[in-house]
């Protein structure tokens, strides 16, 4: 492949990765319409945006990863991204929580295949000291789904209700998938002790065998269940503490999860790599130190009651949430070859996906539920408040609902501030073992 069609290739995973990402987070854009229409508890949006999509989506990752170390990586990529844009589809047309429920496990199988495979492909396509500008390049995919998502899908929700969302996000998917489906081409695979790859217990044991790794993957999971469980509840935040419609908690959410993830994207992979020139424990302390001066300009933010200021502050905040994955997966990579790399790949992210995305969201919303209750004054706050009646504005449901889940939130953002102490120590772990 020639070095044109490594950036048309970087292009078309980027846009693949933009389809899984909008799987995942679309309940969190009609989060409050689903849950007044069905009378469910933020733990039941917690459960439905992250536990069963993340359970699903790794139970399916790992054989995915192991296909991908002997078969064509594009294509199968492209077919898992088309079927779960097929079951994003077919959400749209749910009439009951059951239904939606089996659709997001769907939407899980096809997710599994939109980043360790191409995790893989890209570090067979570019040298180690581009690899993190390059992953980071790919992710940029996440962003451009979560503008487009987070305004479009909100804009969509409040002109057509929110199943017209899920139609949109489907049909949008299975063209992208489609166009990869015959464009996207495989790379060559770099040279490889093991011509068939080693299997998942030797992966995970070499990984395992390292401090650096071990720290690297507890940062990943603490980082993923700080952002999975925050995002799966912020255009609620926006509707419920300033009294925002769809399309306007949409567009803050955008801004948050959109804007905010595509500068730390590129500041984290260009800068961490830029600083890692002088001295490699920067390819993880970068990131590290943005994780420590993005929790207190967030929280701040959180708590003003002027929705420009708090929104740019929490902008601010947010921007060093995002700077992590491009150097992790880079410093991941560089301990593997290229018949191990997606199944590194799957692995890594099954800590950030599992744990991040299966028990963020539930647990923040259990933590909203609670704290709601206690602050509901008339008492018996789930019988007096389910469905539409903690939307009547100015009501004591409403009131207790909105600082519940603000209070909850805040008190997540301590998930960025340890993960940050994890990518410290694992960076610390690395430089030691360079220098036995």
């Amino acid at each position: 492949m020639t070095r044109r069609h490594h950036t048309t290739a970087l292009i078309l995973l980027a846009l693949l990765n933009a389809v899984g990402f909008m799987d995942r987070v679309v309940v969190a854009v009609v989060a409050q319409p689903v849950k007044a229409e069905f009378a469910l508890s933020d733990m039941s949006v917690g459960l439905l945006g992250g536990t069963a999509f993340a359970l699903m989506n790794t139970l399916i990752s790992l054989p995915v990863a192991r296909a991908a170390e002997k078969w064509s990586r594009a294509r199968l990529t492209s077919v898992f991204a088309l079927l779960g844009s097929l079951f994003t589809l077919l959400a749209g047309f749910s009439t009951g929580f059951g239904q939606l429920l089996v659709c997001r496990l769907g939407m899980a199988t096809g997710s599994a295949a939109t980043e360790a495979p191409p995790h893989s492909m890209i570090s067979d396509m570019f040298p180690p000291d581009r690899r993190a500008s390059a992953l980071s390049l790919f992710m940029l995919g996440v962003p451009v789904a979560a503008l487009l998502g987070s305004f479009g899908g909100g804009a969509i929700a409040q002109a057509f209700g929110w199943r017209g969302t899920f139609q949109a996000f489907g049909a949008l998917g299975v063209i992208i998938a489609l166009a990869c489906l015959f464009w996207l081409k495989e790379p060559a695979r770099g040279q490889s002790s093991a011509p068939a790859g080693p299997g998942i217990v030797a992966v995970l044991a070499q990984l395992a065998g390292l401090a650096e790794m071990r720290w690297l993957l507890l940062a990943t999971s603490l980082v993923g269940l700080g952002s999975y469980g925050i995002n799966t509840f912020l255009p609620a935040f926006f509707a419920r503490d300033y009294g925002l419609g769809p399309a306007q908690a949409g567009l803050a959410f955008g801004l948050l999860s959109g804007v905010a993830s595509l500068i730390g994207t590129i500041v984290g992979g260009y800068g961490a790599e830029w600083a890692a020139r002088h001295d490699r424990r920067w390819l993880l302390g970068f990131p590290a130190l943005g994780l420590a001066l993005g929790v207190p300009l967030f929280l701040t933010g959180m708590f003003c009651r002027t929705l420009p200021l708090s929104l740019s502050l929490m902008l601010l905040g947010a921007c060093s949430f995002y700077t992590m994955m491009g150097p992790a997966i880079a410093t991941l990579h560089a301990g593997l070859d290229s018949r191990s790399r997606a199944t590194g790949s799957a692995l890594f992210l099954l800590a950030a996906h599992l744990i991040g995305q299966g028990l963020g969201p539930p647990l923040i919303g259990m933590l909203s539920d609670g704290l709601s209750a206690s602050l509901y004054a008339p008492g018996h706050y789930a019988a007096a408040c389910a469905g539409l009646a903690a939307q009547i504005p100015s009501s004591p449901c409403a009131a207790a609902s909105a600082k519940g889940l603000r209070i909850a939130i805040a008190a997540w953002t301590a998930c960025y501030a340890a993960g940050g102490l994890a990518l410290l120590l694992s960076a610390r772990a690395g430089a030691n073992h360079e220098t036995r």
